[in-house]
């Protein structure tokens, strides 16, 4: 079987599909990656075969600067509603097609893979007849953003005459959903087929540390603004415990200034090295950094800046597994506070290890793939594909 994988340009939208591609090469079967051309080498670099595909370079980081600096008169928290269907919808998905089309005419896949993000290969297969599963990245995306997406690419679709379908053809067949339910923010009531799907492939319980306890910080590879980064990092120091910053490979070192000690920063890291030694995270709250840390039973301290991250400290809390400040809120005494108790208090780390056990006990990459297969063979029975 062949199978094309999609996605649009983000770090975090990539890496969660990593497993299951890997599945369905350990499979024997043949896989393929359409990406933005900066995000290829990290493709490419975990062993698949990768195609430039849609906005790339200084067109889509202007399409982002752009929808970002719109975004900026939105309350932080309703952002993500308000940047998705402009930015994933109206802006990436025409781009994406017009070269998605093309690579899988020539192609011929059997499966479409993309991410809830990338909205382009629910119309290329629905125009060519391929099956098309959504993969999510993290929680579920809320309805209002993908019904928002489907309107303005309602003449994209008939461009091609089609009529786009609910949810801007998100959902075609099937949705791989990668979030524990406990933590799940999103109603999936509108989602007809969901199949879960573990969201890391490992998932050993930390290890923990010898001696003073490490803290990982993070903000991912996007929200990494010097005063942030500053706060967050003066806070988690004054405590007496390890600290390692991963400030991601656009960042200079020079924008923390001199640190004590005890603070260990780098550009990259091993994330899922670290996760299973550091005894708490503290970071965005993006869903990578949030089920990874959640995958090893290791509380965090989200400071959600944008999109999901909001979603994922809100179901997070409810589920008694981690702590959040708000945009407003982040100081380095309250940053310290909170991670103070994160270290102390034994119900959040317990309610952790909670989430996952929920984690391991949810379907691995390789359970998933000859279900996955039995989608694709019906593709001849049902003209919607």
């Amino acid at each position: 079987m062949r199978v094309l994988f999609s996605s649009t340009s983000g770090f975090g939208h990539v890496i969660p599909m990593f497993p299951l591609a890997n599945a369905f090469r350990a499979g024997g079967h043949e896989v393929l990656w359409a990406t933005a051309a900066q995000s290829m080498p990290l493709v490419t670099a975990a062993g698949i075969d990768a195609v430039a595909s849609g906005a790339s370079g200084p067109e889509e980081a202007g399409i982002r600067r752009e929808l970002r600096t719109l975004g900026d008169s939105v309350e932080p928290a309703a952002r993500g509603a308000f940047v998705f269907p402009r930015m994933f919808g109206a802006a990436l998905t025409p781009p994406m097609v017009a070269d998605l089309m093309g690579i899988a005419r020539r192609w011929e896949p059997d499966l479409l893979v993309h991410e809830n993000a990338e909205l382009a290969a629910p119309l290329v297969g629905a125009a060519c007849g391929i099956p098309s599963v959504t993969h999510a990245f993290g929680g579920a995306v809320p309805v209002g953003p993908l019904i928002e997406s489907g309107e303005r690419l309602a003449g994209l679709w008939q461009s091609h005459g089609l009529e786009v379908p609910p949810y801007a053809g998100c959902f075609r067949s099937g949705y791989l959903d990668i979030c524990p339910t406990s933590v799940q923010a999103m109603s999936t009531e509108h989602i007809e087929h969901i199949q879960p799907l573990r969201p890391v492939v490992d998932t050993t319980p930390t290890s923990g540390t010898t001696g003073e306890p490490l803290v990982y910080v993070t903000m991912g590879t996007v929200q990494q603004r010097p005063e942030l980064l500053r706060d967050v990092v003066t806070g988690v120091a004054a405590l007496p415990v390890r600290v390692l910053v991963a400030l991601g490979p656009q960042t200079d070192a020079a924008v923390l200034g001199e640190q004590p000690g005890n603070v260990q920063v780098e550009s990259w890291v091993d994330q899922t090295e670290v996760l299973g030694r550091c005894t708490a995270v503290v970071s965005h709250g993006g869903s990578g950094t949030f089920l990874g840390a959640l995958a090893r039973g290791v509380p965090q301290l989200c400071l959600p800046q944008a999109a999901d991250q909001f979603r994922n400290a809100d179901g997070g809390g409810r589920a008694g597994v981690s702590m959040a400040l708000a945009p407003a809120e982040v100081t380095p005494d309250a940053v310290r506070t909170a991670v103070e108790r994160l270290l102390s208090d034994p119900d959040l780390r317990l309610g952790a290890q909670r989430v996952a056990a929920e984690i391991a006990a949810m379907p691995a990459p390789e359970a998933v793939v000859p279900l996955l297969a039995a989608v694709q063979s019906r593709r001849h029975d049902d003209p919607r594909g």
